[in-house]
């Protein structure tokens, strides 16, 4: 199955789940920040990977030439890595439980994304 991955596809998908991910939530907990929420900042970061998750799943499954919601998966596990290494290397002492259950999440909000770009391509044509 590894064969049939789409590199590219899962390139472009990270690459932009993590934009998406960095602008909402810098933007975000600016403007929460701004209006005097005192957890905005965590909210505006919870938002910012829930929807980088979801674009960067959608852009690995829409670039897919098939088995779309899988390369949503894999790129949501990749992002999943990246999140874990900054939050590792930035000192965070999350367990085992917690990186569990994000691995879980993002592969479920990027699979999403990625069958649903997989599916918006097969309605194009």
């Amino acid at each position: 199955m590894l064969a049939a991955l789409n590199v590219g596809a899962l390139l472009l998908g990270v690459a932009t789940g993590g934009l998406v991910a960095t602008v909402i939530a810098l933007s975000l907990s600016g403007v929460l920040s701004i209006v005097g929420l005192e957890s905005g900042a965590d909210v505006g970061l919870v938002v910012g990977v829930v929807l980088g998750l979801f674009a960067g799943g959608w852009i690995g499954g829409r670039r897919a030439v098939h088995s779309h919601r899988f390369h949503g998966m894999v790129t949501g596990l990749l992002l999943a890595f990246v999140i874990m290494a900054i939050a590792r290397f930035g000192g965070s002492n999350a367990g085992a439980l917690t990186i569990l259950w994000l691995a879980l999440l993002s592969a479920a909000i990027s699979g999403l994304g990625g069958w649903l770009g997989g599916r918006t391509l097969r309605g194009a044509a």
